[in-house]
């Protein structure tokens, strides 16, 4: 798309996101209000099927529990592209007073999921508008469960990517203003696994400890191995992440438990990493536990690979934010430790996931996700919608 016609369509877009924002202002706060943990958005899915037919947007049949996708299918020949967004919400109780504020006790959307549907559906919307001169044909997928686990997977096993040439997704960032975006080739987000560990020894009185084989002084001699994988196991370019949330064994101050029970999470940048990681943790495990006489069994799981954007279509979707909001303000975010399922759609198809800044301090919404407190700022959502347009454009070309 040569300059010209781009500073058109910008204008354009420019026209309709204003025109819209009112309303998808509504739909974001109705979303707010009623929000669904994961495999549980019925109601949620229901309603953006409902915008969907409001706005006369093709919906996906599709045997989901939850979730919904659709279609824009651009009136000249050519590839599909993909827009993702996650659906679900988070069990924590909302301590705001903002009119909108949830109304389901114990359940908010604290990570802004509300948001992201927002601006998929606004997306989808005017690039319904424009389907006659889309150069192909855009999906939409509203993905269900993103903050467990399966909601990626079972979206592609309805083959919803069959065709797909690219894929595209954002999440709100609290850490940096609205009007910005942090953007990043190759390693984004990192792999995810969880384990437990139950070391089991042999109890007795705590006054003569030298009759039982101690499952706390094993499990606190586990936890201390454990600290040096990273530093030993792992190249100093990589990143990765042991730690350890869980230790539970005995209930009194005199008795010296049977067993202990440790559980954690394990986080890494590749799936080298990973392996090795994981070979390491069995062998200093079963070595540490076995030495002092105890046995131990080890539930390892491999939940999310690591997020790693597509070099070309990172360059493109910079390339985007840049002409939208300014290179001054196109940040070259740094990787983080968490993760995020749309991974498992980059095993498929080449992608890119990007933050979209969301932090505006004189309206004091400063909270980080997953904070009772947290917010958008909705202003955020115009720069997202733009985005995935143009960004859907450009894919296409």
């Amino acid at each position: 798309m040569n300059e010209v016609l781009n500073q058109e369509l910008s204008a354009i877009l420019d026209e309709k996101i204003e025109r819209l924002f009112p309303r998808l202002v509504e739909i974001r706060r109705e979303l707010h209000m009623f929000p669904e943990i994961s495999n549980m958005e019925f109601e949620t899915t229901k309603r953006i099927n409902g915008w969907l037919k409001e706005f006369g947007i093709t919906q996906i049949p599709t045997t989901l529990k939850t979730g919904t996708a659709a279609e824009i299918a651009g009136k000249e020949q050519g590839p599909t592209i993909a827009l993702r967004a996650d659906i679900d919400a988070l069990p924590i109780q909302e301590a705001s007073n903002l009119p909108f504020r949830s109304k389901i006790d114990g359940v908010s959307h604290m990570c802004g999921h509300d948001v992201h549907t927002t601006i998929a559906l606004g997306a989808g919307i005017i690039l319904q508008e424009l389907r006659d001169i889309l150069p192909g044909n855009v999906r939409v997928l509203f993905q269900p469960a993103e903050e467990t686990e399966g909601g990626a997977v079972s979206v592609i096993e309805q083959g919803l990517l069959e065709g797909v040439k690219s894929i595209i997704g954002l999440h709100n960032s609290p850490d940096i203003p609205t009007g910005t975006m942090g953007i990043k080739e190759g390693f984004f987000m990192a792999s995810v696994d969880d384990f437990t560990l139950t070391i089991k020894g042999k109890g007795g009185h705590a006054a003569l400890p030298e009759r039982t084989i101690d499952p706390i002084m094993i499990g606190s001699a586990v936890v201390s191995q454990l600290q040096t994988i990273v530093s030993r196991t792992v190249p100093a370019k990589e990143s990765a992440v042991v730690s350890i949330g869980a230790f539970q064994a005995g209930a009194t101050n005199n008795v010296i438990p049977d067993t202990a029970i440790l559980k954690g999470t394990v986080r890494t940048s590749n799936e080298e990493v990973r392996q090795n990681i994981y070979e390491a943790f069995k062998k200093i495990v079963t070595n540490t536990v076995t030495a002092h006489g105890g046995e131990v069994e080890i539930d390892y799981k491999f939940l999310l690979p690591a997020v790693v954007n597509d070099a070309k279509v990172t360059e493109i979707v910079r390339s985007v934010a840049e002409s939208i909001i300014g290179e001054e303000n196109t940040l070259l975010t740094d990787s983080t430790m968490g993760g995020e399922d749309f991974s498992y759609y980059q095993k498929e198809v080449p992608g890119c996931y990007v933050w979209l800044g969301s932090r505006n301090e004189e309206k004091g919404i400063i909270h980080g996700l997953h904070h009772p407190e947290f917010m958008v700022d909705e202003e955020a959502i115009k720069i997202g919608v733009k985005w995935m347009i143009q960004s859907a454009f450009q894919l296409l070309q």
